[in-house]
Formats: structure tokens, C-alpha cells, sequence
């Protein structure tokens, strides 16, 4: 009797937390929780609190689904065509829309490889009077 209360205490956080079930951490979801650590950089117009960098994953969690009410129809709807099966879908979706990702690296890219060879490469050009990229 004692050695099940044990193991029944450990599936679940217990009743000052209604029972919240132990969380498996499959691929996907160790995906989702890797993409709320860093949600920093999805959005630069919002700021979250920085986290310890050695944060492990929850030993209790739950995983559910937002399902808006009648009255959100209009103001707050997702349509179809634009809900994803993950987190991780739904940000990768939005990217292919903004290109901010991509033109984010190339600013990078630019500003890395300026007054190296290219620099040089470009410069060889106006002197020979030719412009190339």
C-alpha cells in the first residue's frame, strides 16, 4: 500500500497541483519548449525575461489547445489554411511570410565579409571600371 501511494506520488505533482500528470519528453516536444526558450528572437518588438541558461525541461506538465470562443470569430480567429500542428510549424510558417530570418543572416553575412576578399574583389572592379556584386 505504501509503495503505491510512492509511485502514484510520483505520476503526478499532487493535489496543491490538481494532479498535473509527469510529463514524456518526446522529440517534438523537447522542439516546442527549445522554441519558448528562445522566443526572444522571434519577435524583436517584444521582450521576455531572461532565462538560466541551464534550465532543464518541467518534470510536471500539461500540453492542450486554445480553442477560441463565439464571440472571438472575427477579432481573434486563425483560419484554417494558417493553423499548424506544432509550435515550432507555426513559427516556420510566419518566417516564409515575413523573411525577416533570412534577411536578418544576409545583413550579417554582409557586414562579416566586408574588407575581406569581396571588399577587394569590388574595389579591383571600379578600378577597371566595371560594377559587379
Amino acid at each position: 500500500m505504501l509503495i503505491y501511494r510512492v509511485q502514484e506520488r510520483k505520476a503526478t505533482a499532487g493535489p496543491m497541483w490538481f494532479d498535473m500528470p509527469r510529463i514524456d519528453l518526446t522529440p517534438e516536444l523537447k522542439r516546442d519548449m527549445q522554441l519558448l526558450k528562445m522566443r526572444g528572437v522571434l519577435d524583436p518588438k517584444r521582450h521576455y525575461k531572461k532565462e538560466n541558461g541551464k534550465a532543464k525541461a518541467p518534470e510536471y506538465a500539461q500540453i492542450g489547445t486554445v480553442i477560441e470562443g463565439n464571440t472571438e470569430f472575427f477579432s481573434a480567429r486563425i483560419n484554417k489554411r494558417d493553423r499548424k500542428r506544432t509550435l515550432v510549424e507555426e513559427v516556420l510558417a510566419g518566417e516564409a511570410n515575413s523573411g525577416r530570418f533570412k534577411r536578418k543572416y544576409d545583413e550579417i553575412q554582409a557586414s562579416k565579409t566586408s574588407g575581406k576578399k569581396a571588399f577587394y574583389k569590388a574595389l579591383k572592379a571600379k578600378r577597371k571600371g566595371r560594377v559587379e556584386k
